[in-house]
């Protein structure tokens, strides 16, 4: 049986496209860690690492087998989620 990856949304609630991403989490009823980058400058500075810079949305899934996808925009992410919801369901 696979085991379902970690998920953590890298956000803050005043961008657009971030509220797309929470609208379609509402709605889904998944468990994601929120990562709000201007509350936590440790979230900031992970995504920087990561992706070069601190454009959000940014879903992060972690894989059981260790690996680590990065995974950004708003529209790419709900359809990520809609699709896991899909198969879990």
């Amino acid at each position: 049986m696979p085991t379902t990856p970690k998920l953590s949304l890298y956000y803050y609630p005043t961008c657009w496209a971030c509220r797309r991403v929470l609208r379609a989490l509402d709605s889904l009823g998944m468990d994601v860690e929120l990562r709000h980058i201007r509350e936590n400058p440790d979230y900031r500075d992970e995504l920087i690492a990561a992706r070069g810079r601190k454009r959000v949305p940014v879903l992060r899934v972690d894989h059981a087998d260790g690996r680590t996808e990065w995974i950004p925009e708003s529209r790419v992410i709900v359809q990520l989620l809609q699709a896991m919801d899909r198969a879990s369901g």
